[in-house]
C-alpha cells in the first residue's frame, strides 16, 4: 500500500480532504495489522506483544516474533507448520476482530469457531 491508497482511505474515512496528522494516524494503525493488535487487543487482560526485549524469560511466552509476518499477511488462505502453544488460536482472533473493525462500515457479521478433535476410535 503507498501513500496515495492511504490518503485516499483517511479522505474517505473522514470524508475531507483536510487529513490530519492524527487522521492519518489512525488510519495507518488501522490498516497494519499487528499495529492494530498492539494497539487494540489484550490476552487475559495484559497488552498484547509479539516480542519482548531482551528476551526476558518472566515473559518467555510472550515472546513470539514470528506472529507478525503471519498476522500481518493479507493472503486468504494461510497454512503454518508449527508445534504446539504457540498463539495461533490467539492470533486467528485478533486477526477476526481486526477484520470485523475494518469492515464494520459493511455492518459485517464475524464468527470464530476453534477447531474440536475427534478421537480415535470414535
Amino acid at each position: 500500500m503507498d501513500g496515495k491508497e492511504l490518503l485516499k482511505i483517511a479522505r474517505e474515512t473522514f470524508g475531507t480532504n483536510n487529513i490530519t496528522r492524527e487522521q492519518l494516524s489512525w488510519v495507518l494503525q488501522m490498516v497494519n495489522p499487528s499495529s492494530y493488535l498492539l494497539k487494540n487487543h489484550t490476552v487475559k487482560g495484559q497488552p498484547f506483544t509479539f516480542s519482548i526485549p531482551n528476551r526476558d524469560m518472566n515473559n518467555a511466552h510472550s515472546h513470539r516474533p514470528w506472529q507478525t509476518d503471519i498476522v500481518n499477511d493479507f493472503h486468504k488462505n494461510k497454512a503454518v507448520i508449527k508445534s504446539r502453544q504457540l498463539g495461533l488460536s490467539e492470533i486467528g482472533v485478533a486477526e477476526m476482530v481486526h477484520f470485523a473493525d475494518m469492515n464494520s462500515y459493511n455492518r459485517i457479521k464475524a464468527l470464530y469457531t476453534f477447531p474440536r478433535l475427534k478421537s480415535v476410535g470414535n
